[in-house]
């Protein structure tokens, strides 16, 4: 990625994730200024579908402003032809600010689903699905975050406190699986969702799990 463009600006966050990924064709997703609107500039022209997708996206631009990128890359990524199985890998680009290193986090089984329902919603309309699961809700805003509705949770470390929190709400002595939902508040930038979910993914819990659905959702 060592010959990214110079306007794109890359999230940023203390998560571990992969330093190599080889055998990978560059994806950009770049922040551009169109009169009075920002939009998400996709560049997919030198993509190789046999390959590994490393996606670097401007860390400025808003999940709204990004979803019909992402649902472009997404349909092409997981598109069956003569030269895909449709199986393909796809990463997000990060810095590690612990290490200085440019790191990805594997984003392929994502699924964004864009402001129909948040995940409560959607289970009060699809009760049966993932029905064996304990469902936790947790809503990322701009400016702070809700868990079941009820735990709010400000700016200060507020990914420890969230950790703390979720540990408390699962019970070790439950048979039953505990599955994480998150949902961002469409105004949410993308530097903030992948520190969140980088996070997540890093430190899923004993029994629980952490759901490749994505709500995006209006306030």
């Amino acid at each position: 990625m060592s010959c990214k463009p110079k306007n794109i600006k890359i999230p940023v966050n203390d998560n571990p994730g992969l330093h190599e990924v080889w055998d990978n064709s560059p994806v950009y997703i770049l922040r551009k200024i169109e009169g009075q609107d920002t939009v998400a500039d996709i560049k997919l022209g030198q993509t190789i579908s046999s390959t590994k997708w490393l996606v670097a996206a401007d860390k400025r631009l808003t999940l709204n402003q990004l979803l019909p990128a992402l649902q472009k890359l997404y349909h092409k990524r997981r598109k069956v032809s003569i030269h895909s199985d449709g199986k393909g890998k796809l990463y997000f680009t990060y810095m590690d600010s612990v290490q200085q290193k440019v790191s990805f986090i594997e984003a392929t089984d994502l699924d964004f689903v864009p402001e129909i329902y948040t995940s409560k919603e959607y289970f009060e309309q699809y009760p049966l699905a993932d029905s064996e699961f304990k469902k936790l809700h947790l809503y990322i805003y701009p400016d702070k975050i809700v868990l079941n509705d009820s735990i709010k949770l400000g700016s200060n470390d507020a990914k420890q406190k969230l950790l703390t929190r979720i540990k408390e709400l699962v019970s070790q002595k439950d048979s039953v699986l505990n599955k994480i939902y998150l949902n961002f508040d469409k105004h949410t930038d993308f530097d903030r969702f992948l520190n969140y979910y980088t996070f997540l993914n890093n430190n899923t819990l004993s029994k629980t799990k952490l759901s490749s659905k994505i709500f995006i959702f209006t306030p």
